[in-house]
């Protein structure tokens, strides 16, 4: 029986997500256009379902149900999250500091017309919007989100029900494969 490494895998995977959505983050500080967004989100959900399909194409041989890849989803977006957070940070303080004050200019431009919030509350929101600690850690909630959701139904179609009278080629029993993987 092949041993299995969930957040080897997990983390694996969640770097190449990272790595096209720190692509896309930057492509968002010089323009913000739907269609690149689109493209993002189609491009976030067939890496995700073509990561799960190698999961349990890989560890699936006596099952990998619907939760195991639910989970495994989840797992791999909360190791994305954090390097996608992590990046955000550093590009908000030192990179591109000064396309990131001008987004989150407008917002709380927007957020101080509406009259609900003081000076005070909007000065807190600004100073978390740069902390890296708020971003690492909104990063890794929305993207575990975002993950749980899409994988709600990637999960659907790409889990893999256990074979309960697959034959072996040893003796004819299913029992012997494991008998013999843990010999």
């Amino acid at each position: 029986m092949e041993k299995t490494n969930f957040w080897n895998d997990a983390a694996r995977y969640g770097v190449l997500m990272a790595l096209v959505a720190i692509v896309f983050d930057t492509l968002g500080f010089y323009t913000q256009h739907a269609l690149l967004s689109l493209l993002s989100l189609i491009l976030f959900v067939l890496m995700l379902t073509w990561f799960m399909r190698l999961r349990v194409s890989r560890y699936g041989a006596h099952g990998y149900g619907y939760g195991k890849c639910l989970g495994f989803m989840v797992g791999v977006m909360l190791c994305a999250g954090f390097i996608e957070g992590a990046y955000m940070s550093v590009a908000a303080n030192w990179l591109f500091a000064a396309k990131y004050d001008a987004m989150t200019g407008q917002q709380l431009g927007l957020l101080e017309s509406t009259g609900f919030y003081t000076s005070d509350q909007l000065e807190m929101m600004s100073r978390w919007l740069r902390s890296p600690l708020w971003l690492i850690f909104g990063s890794m909630v929305g993207s575990a989100f975002k993950g749980g959701f899409f994988g709600l139904f990637i999960a659907a179609y790409t889990r893999r029900d256990p074979q309960p009278f697959r034959q072996n080629d040893n003796d004819g029993s299913a029992e012997s494969d494991d008998n013999n993987a843990n010999a």
